[in-house]
């Protein structure tokens, strides 16, 4: 019953992220949402910084279980892969709307520092697969090692995650993380990158999107 109960309430504080934000997050939002006291809260997490990590890494797993079963699928060539993984990613970073973000924190806790190289490792990981996939295969320029365009990837992804939201702009973090990918990736890929990836849902900045919405 205990393990149900924080489920609900890690459910209901994602499900406030998304829809309205880090700075929204707070122990009696979610107590409302999920149905429960504040005190029962309080009884599985510390704080509302202890509630935004925990509740943001169960979705950070989900999407990285997500696109590392794809990455993990050797039946499917390079470019198929790459462009499900993409296509995942972006999917599932459009449905998490708002929650890429964090509420204002002078000193990280000692938790949430392990939390985060655990995550990055898990992305280092992923990201790495992919980059020397791309460089054995011929499709990445010869200047460029594959340490390098990893850790600019991990560079842009860690960045975003920090910067206020862009609510005002003309544009999402998604939409913002998926151009700068495409901005990193148009510079570093060989003429036989450029060839196989024409059309490839990063570089169309369609990523995430299905055809109706694509074409709407």
């Amino acid at each position: 019953m205990a393990d149900a109960t924080k489920e609900r309430i890690l459910t209901a504080a994602q499900n406030i992220l998304k829809q309205r934000g880090a700075e929204s997050l707070t122990m009696e939002s979610t107590a409302e949402l999920a149905g429960v006291s504040r005190k029962t809260v309080y009884n599985h997490f510390q704080n509302r910084f202890e509630l935004f990590d925990a509740a943001v890494a169960r979705w950070m797993r989900h999407v990285l279980d997500g696109v590392e079963g794809i990455a993990a699928d050797n039946t499917l060539p390079f470019i198929e892969k790459l462009n499900s993984i993409v296509d995942r990613g972006f999917r599932d970073l459009r449905e998490g709307g708002r929650i890429i973000g964090r509420p204002r924190q002078e000193i990280l806790d000692p938790a949430e520092l392990v939390l985060r190289k655990s995550l990055q490792s898990s992305l280092e990981h992923l990201i790495k697969t992919i980059v020397q996939d791309a460089e054995r295969s011929g499709y990445i320029r010869s200047e460029f090692t594959a340490e390098q365009i990893t850790w600019i990837i991990i560079n842009i992804i860690t960045g975003i995650t920090v910067l206020d939201q862009v609510e005002d702009r003309s544009f999402s973090k998604a939409e913002l993380l998926q151009d700068s990918l495409r901005a990193v990736v148009l510079g570093v890929l060989s003429p036989l990158g450029l060839e196989v990836m024409k059309g490839s849902a990063l570089l169309s900045g369609k990523a995430g999107l299905d055809s109706r919405e694509g074409e709407a």
